[in-house]
């Protein structure tokens, strides 16, 4: 988090100190702030509270330590200093991520926006000196990063409650490869150009899926250079299946992790697609009471009362518990492949009523969209395991190529049989069965019986789905603000 005071007399050090108090769960192996004149990193919270720290500007880091390489924040180096949440691609086993960025990175907005065009990986940046605050977002927006305006303070956090504790009460998402520079009394925004689109390019569909499942297994070795060990969240369906087969082609041992709240087809079809697929499935099947005791928590992190994202969210907080009991660093998800290669039925929709190029249209604005509608909302209900999330499909060169591909590779027809074709390709080229390769598409929170049983809860105290989340929202934004 970092924060500007720009009330003339103003001092963001206590104000960093309270955001960091809030957002202690996503990280509290090591706390850090930074101001103008020093850097201050301590185990202790409590003792950043010191009254000498006075400065215009601070940054604020919380350590979630998830390997070795991973220090205590923010670093410095002569008058600027820096926090970087993430990791950049290709990753290492040695050198810190935040050590990686710092000589590439400084205080004028020219050279943090080169480092953000050039960079890939997965990152929230919060550089300062003397005169000047910058704060940037990868360019794919995989980790979410919010901020406001309140009363002459600019404020950023990776989660909104960071600003919701300082009475700013509307935080906006940072977008995507935008680089945000505070000085003086102003805030600019310098956003990046629009997603580039390639020329559609002619190709058959074997060649398409060779390539394709080239690229894939190339994105998995760039994110994880710092892994022998890898989780894969797994559904049964073509997706996670091309991600663990990818996986294993990129050398690394898999473990694939189903959840439930029941028993159910869904639940025996993905037992049965890893043995099929000679993979060790680690399996756990919650019941209606861990769902209750579980939903205020994952409400908490993330932030919305909205059931679907709760619905979905839940597995992910389960998955990623699952792998942390395992000594497992990283999931491995197939988030982004529904919108990539046209898994949805409002595509089918639309390029029945209007064709393929109103699909297309669709589809990418779905992807545009993806990190408000899905990596913030999986990133924060992750956030403070000892598990991070990687993302095979959301890869800049990955996405470039498969917005060349011709719509007939990706929705070869109005069936449903023929949504994602060219992954289905992947797949049958990687010997992954047809049971699992035509697998019809079936979403996580109906697949692990979570909406259902959300349901269900919901009925036992006499309300809708949608008003017991909300129950559960408010009572936690109570809480929240009952701190302060």
């Amino acid at each position: 988090m970092a924060v500007a005071d720009r009330r003339g007399e103003g001092n963001a050090a206590p104000i960093a100190v309270r955001m960091m108090r809030v957002l202690c769960d996503r990280g509290n192996d090591h706390f850090g702030l930074a101001t103008c004149e020093d850097t201050f990193l301590t185990s202790s919270l409590q003792q950043l509270s010191a009254p000498q720290m006075r400065s215009e500007i601070a940054v604020g880091y919380g350590l979630n330590r998830i390997f070795p390489k991973d220090i205590p924040q923010p670093i410095a180096d002569g008058q600027l200093r820096l926090a970087f949440e993430g990791r950049i691609y290709p990753t290492t086993a040695e050198i810190p991520d935040c050590r990686n960025a710092l000589p590439r990175i400084g205080t004028q907005p020219d050279s943090l926006r080169k480092f953000v065009e050039e960079t890939e990986g997965a990152y929230a940046i919060a550089v300062m000196d003397q005169e000047r605050l910058l704060v940037a977002r990868d360019p794919l927006g995989c980790k979410p990063l919010y901020w406001g305006e309140k009363d002459g303070v600019a404020a950023f956090a990776s989660e909104r409650k960071g600003l919701w504790a300082i009475n700013v009460h509307s935080p906006q998402a940072v977008p995507p490869g935008t680089v945000v520079t505070v000085k003086d009394d102003k805030a600019s925004l310098d956003r990046p150009k629009d997603l580039l689109l390639s020329p559609t390019q002619e190709v058959d569909l074997d060649s398409a899926a060779s390539r394709l499942s080239e690229m894939i297994v190339e994105s998995i070795k760039k994110r994880s250079g710092d892994l022998k060990r890898a989780s894969v969240a797994y559904s049964g369906g073509v997706d996670s299946a091309v991600v663990a087969s990818s996986c294993r082609l990129a050398g690394l041992e898999v473990e694939l992790f189903t959840v439930t709240v029941r028993d159910n087809s869904e639940f025996e079809h993905a037992k049965r697609s890893a043995r099929a697929l000679g993979f060790p499935l680690a399996t756990k099947q919650y019941s209606l009471e861990d769902l209750r005791e579980e939903i205020p928590k994952v409400v908490s992190r993330v932030e919305k009362p909205d059931l679907m994202n709760i619905a979905i969210a839940v597995p992910f907080f389960w998955v990623a518990q699952l792998a942390e009991e395992r000594d497992l660093q990283a999931i491995f998800v197939g988030q982004g492949a529904d919108e990539m290669f046209g898994g949805y039925d409002r595509y089918i929709l639309a390029y029945q009523r209007e064709g393929p190029h109103a699909a297309s249209r669709m589809m990418i604005k779905d992807i545009q969209n993806l990190p408000q509608s899905s990596f913030e909302r999986d990133e924060q209900a992750t956030a403070g395991s000892r598990v991070e999330l990687r993302l095979p499909f959301i890869d800049k060169d990955l996405i470039s190529y498969v917005l060349s591909l011709p719509m007939s590779l990706k929705i070869g027809g109005v069936q449903e049989s023929l949504q994602k074709l060219v992954l289905r390709e992947v797949a049958r080229l990687q010997g992954i069965p047809d049971f699992v390769a035509k697998k019809p598409k079936r979403a996580v929170q109906y697949t692990t019986g979570v909406a259902a049983s959300i349901r269900l809860l919901a009925k036992q105290q006499g309300l809708t789905p949608h008003d017991y989340v909300a129950e559960c929202f408010n009572r936690f934004r109570k809480r929240l603000f009952d701190q302060f």
